[in-house]
């Protein structure tokens, strides 16, 4: 039997947030007989739980990927891979839906063939394009928040293959994407294109970024959420309206409104509750206090 085997090292760049390097794992898989595969990992000091949940995946990564035959396609050699299909995509009640559909090896086929940690250069140029995203958190009470984000098309920067960095910008004050992700970094991303249907959906780990040069390249940015990529994947897009884009928001950075405070922290009910810098804002510009009535009317004319 060829003595041949498969090597895939993975870079979990997540790790650098730690306090040190990337995390490197190196797995080697090698075919004994029809139904035998070794395989063998290696990896950097388990140091911290966090690091300790990184290597658990990759087991889970390993075991699932211990289909092998006799005669692998690549030869002997290095292969830098996605490791797509990660096994932990779909949970019992998700097998029992599928099960009742008989939609199980679908599924199965969809994650082995669609599902990677890893973007794409077609996916990052996909997100480059963008100019809003659909953000999914986890609250404190276990509901989940979905939120619209938007800015300049490419206001979503694509760090490396599995990063990714999110400004946020002045908003309501109430901080509840932020707030829980400081609670809990899972996070889920939707990008749609409603021009040319199409849409990615990631699931990562977030942390927020306050200060320092990465936030300083996104102008009028109160904090930047840096997210590193689990699970990438494509949906259909049969069902995806077509809408026709029609212009940027004059809100964002760049354009003429941008740092202008929002027309509802001037209705007289709030305008006493704003932050400190809103109120300076407010007061600089000249603003009059609005109704709630008057406020309605900008909101229908949509200069809010």
């Amino acid at each position: 039997m060829p003595d041949r085997r498969l090597v895939m090292s993975w870079s979990y760049r997540g790790a650098a947030a730690l306090g040190g390097p990337p995390s490197r794992v190196r797995i080697e898989l090698r075919p004994l007989g029809p139904d035998t595969t070794e395989m063998s990992l290696t990896h950097a000091q388990i140091d911290a739980p966090e690091t300790a949940d990184l290597y658990g995946t990759v087991w889970s990564i390993c075991l699932d990927r211990l289909r092998w035959s006799t005669d692998p396609a690549v030869e002997e050699g290095e292969v830098f891979s996605a490791l797509g299909a990660i096994s932990t995509l779909y949970g019992e009640p998700h097998r029992a839906l599928q099960d009742a559909f008989e939609t199980r090896d679908l599924a199965n086929r969809l994650r082995s063939l669609s599902v990677t940690c890893a973007m794409s250069p077609t996916q990052q140029r996909f997100i480059a394009e963008r100019d809003m995203v659909f953000l999914t958190t986890i609250d404190h009470c276990g509901y989940p928040t979905c939120s619209y984000k938007g800015g300049a098309p490419g206001f979503v920067r694509v760090l490396d293959a599995q990063t990714l960095a999110l400004p946020s910008y002045n908003g309501n004050g109430m901080y509840l994407t932020a707030g829980n992700l400081s609670a809990n970094p899972k996070v889920g991303l939707l990008f749609v294109d409603f021009e040319r249907p199409h849409r990615l959906r990631i699931h990562g780990t977030a942390r927020l970024v306050r200060s320092g040069a990465e936030l300083g390249a996104h102008p009028g940015a109160e904090f930047l959420i840096r997210i590193a990529i689990a699970e990438i994947f494509v949906n259909c897009p049969r069902y995806i309206h077509r809408y026709r884009r029609i212009g940027t928001s004059r809100f964002v950075p760049g354009e003429d409104r941008a740092g202008e405070v929002p027309a509802w922290k001037r209705i007289d009910a709030f305008r006493d509750a704003v932050p400190p810098r809103d109120r300076a804002a407010l007061a600089a510009s000249g603003a009059p206090p609005l109704t709630i009535d008057a406020y309605r009317r900008l909101l229908d004319a949509g200069e809010t």
